[in-house]
């Protein structure tokens, strides 16, 4: 295979950082540079792990100061680490010479005891400074790590985001009775970095590296990586993860007024992150594009391949073919399950109303992870879509709590939101010109519904004997399907809805098969699936 160079690849701006700056566009690493490759939200896109081990390979022969580092989100989203539960995941990271590591929220989302055992497989060191046992009174994860690079110390901090609760399952942060036993520190955020800042510092650090899961999304996330740059001092780089923002380099000012280098690499190995270090005189940060760095580690793509082979077993195997591809996002990458009714929302509601026998059914949009093709679908197909392993679940809800949860739903709108709900067995208006009446705990959790005016008006409900939506009755009770995640462990936010359903124990995906199969006997029509329902419509 041919050679890249990569100084002729590396796209990267210099950003103060230190006493001085780094010349522009000077990015090839010298004998005495720190190297740091970065990554963050792979969602189990194994491919790009060979590519990131080559790399690393090829910096360790320009310098001996290399460390690669992953700002979460590596153990789901796919369908080799749901089937694995994250366990081939780590055998693949571990191939490729992982040395730092932080939670991301999908981090959670096999449970607190799960993973422990993922982490302690894990090579690499596991860092969070705000993930807490509040029945221990101590932390799960060392703050920090300090390493000293020739004599240049580098402190490397996790920070996971604290809305981890909410956009992984509440239930896994709780005890049999629903108290909080775990805490992400949202009452103290930036005073407990601070503190472990300020400690590094007193250890002797030259540099310090905020390694964090909290997004850029300053309308959406309140605690955000860009509020921890500006509401603290001491940092001098963070490489970030969680909103899946494209940012090459950006300028952030800390407290003090000092610049702190910033940079994401987007999702799904799309770039690879370089953090290069020069003692004395600066930093630089940049992004490869992974289409423009073709080498591959060989001793990697063997593991990834093996993984690949032993899911194939499952994964492979043929339940139906579809006339339309029933999309997740629109062709710019978008998420359109968070935000609008669509073909594959429907679906997958039906799914559940159809096989449960509910009155309607409720599924949030972030369940919803990929599009599902035309032609013939594969098991791997569904799991792709359904990748998380939800529990189906079963509950009942009066009138009135149903204009509620809806209510919540399109309470975050136009902000892209995981639950934002695909329904089936009802419709309903909304109008995003009226503010949203819900009020929200820290945690962006829901605490009540002010009174005045609602964004959501004109609920029906189907009639299953006469096949007419009639208005919702607020003091009915209505039979409703959706996941445990959603129904019982108030995923998302949806408090008014913890403890209320009963989980029946099947995966959501199999009861998607059995929608295939049984249901609509392989075929998904154009007739049925090829546009929206009109379920969802926005004033």
């Amino acid at each position: 295979m041919k050679k890249i160079l990569l100084p002729l690849m590396l796209l990267a701006l210099a950003v103060a950082c230190g006493p001085k700056h780094t010349p522009a566009g000077d990015t090839s690493p010298k004998a005495s540079d720190i190297v740091i490759l970065y990554d963050n939200d792979v969602h189990c896109s194994v491919d790009g792990y060979a590519n990131m081990a080559a790399l690393k390979a090829e910096m360790l022969t320009r310098t001996p100061y290399v460390t690669l580092v992953s700002n979460g989100d590596f153990v789901q989203g796919g369908s080799l680490g749901a089937a694995s539960k994250g366990g081939y995941i780590v055998e693949i990271m571990n191939a490729a010479g992982y040395d730092i590591v932080i939670p991301g929220n999908h981090e959670f989302d096999f449970a607190i005891p799960r993973l422990m055992e993922l982490t302690s497989a894990l090579n690499a060191t596991t860092l969070c400074c705000n993930l807490i046992d509040l029945r221990a009174d101590k932390r799960l994860f060392e703050p920090y790590k300090i390493i000293d690079y020739g004599g240049t110390k580098v402190a490397f901090i996790g920070v996971a985001t604290p809305y981890s609760f909410n956009s992984s399952t509440p239930a896994y942060f709780q005890d049999d009775k629903g108290n909080y036993v775990y805490s992400l520190c949202a009452e103290n955020f930036y005073d407990n970095v601070q503190n472990f800042v300020n400690d590094a510092r007193s250890q002797g650090a030259d540099y310090v590296v905020a390694m964090t899961h909290l997004g850029d999304d300053v309308e959406y996330d309140p605690i955000n990586s860009q509020s921890l740059a500006w509401k603290t001092e001491g940092i001098d780089v963070i490489i970030d993860g969680h909103s899946h923002s494209l940012v090459p380099e950006r300028e952030l000012v800390n407290k003090a007024g000092r610049k702190v280098l910033y940079s994401q690499t987007g999702a799904h190995f799309e770039n690879l992150g370089v953090l290069k270090i020069r003692p004395g005189k600066g930093c630089s940060v940049g992004l490869i594009p992974v289409k423009d760095y073709p080498n591959k580690d060989p001793k990697v793509e063997k593991v990834i391949a093996e993984k690949k082979s032993d899911y194939a077993k499952i994964g492979g195997r043929r339940i139906g073919a579809s006339e339309v591809m029933l999309p997740a996002k629109n062709s710019d990458g978008d998420w359109l399950v968070r935000k609008y009714e669509t073909s594959l929302g429907d679906f997958c509601a039906d799914a559940f109303r159809f096989t449960l026998g509910t009155d309607i059914a409720l599924v949030g949009g972030g369940s919803l992870r990929k599009d599902l093709p035309a032609g013939d679908i594969k098991f791997d197909d569904i799991f792709n879509v359904f990748p998380f392993s939800n529990m189906v679940c079963k509950a009942e809800l009066t009138g009135k709590q149903i204009l509620d949860v809806l209510e919540f739903s399109v309470g975050a709108w136009p902000a892209d939101f995981g639950g934002f709900l695909q329904v089936s067995g009802l419709t309903f208006e909304f109008d995003p010109s009226i503010e949203s009446p819900v009020v929200y705990d820290i945690n962006k959790a829901f605490v009540r519904i002010d009174a005045g005016e609602r964004r959501v008006f004109n609920v029906r409900i189907l009639n299953k004997d006469t096949g007419i939506y009639e208005p919702i009755d607020h003091e009915k009770t209505y039979t409703v399907g959706g996941t445990a995640y959603l129904l019982r462990d108030a995923g998302d936010g949806y408090e008014m809805l913890n403890g209320v359903g009963y989980n029946l124990g099947i995966p959501d995906v199999n009861l998607l098969e059995k929608y295939i199969v049984e249901f609509l006997k392989g075929e998904i029509l154009t007739s049925q699936y090829g546009q929206d329902a009109d379920r969802i419509i926005r004033k």
